[in-house]
């Protein structure tokens, strides 16, 4: 990229995501099975990789148990999966998530990973509600970028997992509920850009206040859905 893409409008967009599908192997029906289960999850970008199973009994020690995911699948829905009826006895609904960080490659490694999120979504007297609760991680874990030199600092995780289990269950109050990973500050694309070495002008783009200069890449899984007694 040079320059010239630095269009009042083409500097507001950002480049394309990724689809992750979560398949047995790779082959045409068994990724189309994972498209129909809608067991997916997208990323502005970044490769990171993202788990996410909802259930009403998981273990609370779900994240260091070597049969994680065996356990998960037998024992609750996956992404884009609905959850069962609840049994007697069990108050709220368990989620496991996990995500582990894009590895990158030796001359550019991937960015570490600051949180986990889980967002809930519901309606309550016709009216739509959101709430967004951090899981994992540390929001506040001062992670920075030089936005001159785009080098970053701060610590981060090469992976995070969370048993969580929803505070506010509602029994009678269909809801769904998925999972945003979010890695460390970055430079934007943009930024890249207006650094490199030029004889041209920098473009007015570069000064613009409207557009940052840094980003937090993300992914984003497919839903888990409570339909409500």
């Amino acid at each position: 990229l040079g320059p010239g893409v630095l269009t009042h409008g083409g500097v507001i967009f950002n480049p394309g995501g990724l689809v992750g599908v979560w398949a047995e192997e790779n082959s045409r029906p068994s990724i189309f099975d994972a498209l129909r289960r809608r067991e997916v999850f997208g990323t502005s970008g970044t490769r990171l990789s993202v788990r996410f199973f909802g259930g009403w009994n998981l273990p609370a020690d779900l994240c260091d148990d070597p049969q994680m995911l065996e356990t998960a699948y037998a024992q609750g829905a996956p992404m884009g999966g609905a959850l069962a009826s609840q049994p007697a006895g069990a108050a709220a609904p368990t989620f496991v998530v996990a995500a582990l960080r894009d590895p990158g490659t030796a001359v550019r490694p991937g960015t570490p990973l600051q949180r986990l999120q889980v967002i809930k979504g519901w309606l309550e007297n016709g009216e739509a509600h959101q709430q967004v609760y951090d899981v994992a991680g540390d929001p506040n874990n001062g992670a920075s970028v030089d936005e001159l030199t785009c080098e970053t600092r701060g610590s981060g995780n090469d992976a995070l997992c969370a048993v969580w289990t929803d505070p506010a269950f509602n029994p009678s109050q269909p809801a769904f509920y998925y999972v945003r990973a979010v890695e460390n500050p970055t430079c934007r694309w943009s930024t890249y850009v207006c650094n490199a070495p030029s004889t041209e002008p920098r473009p007015d783009a570069c000064n613009a206040p409207a557009v940052p200069k840094t980003i937090q890449e993300r992914a984003w899984s497919s839903p888990i859905w409570y339909e409500g007694q």
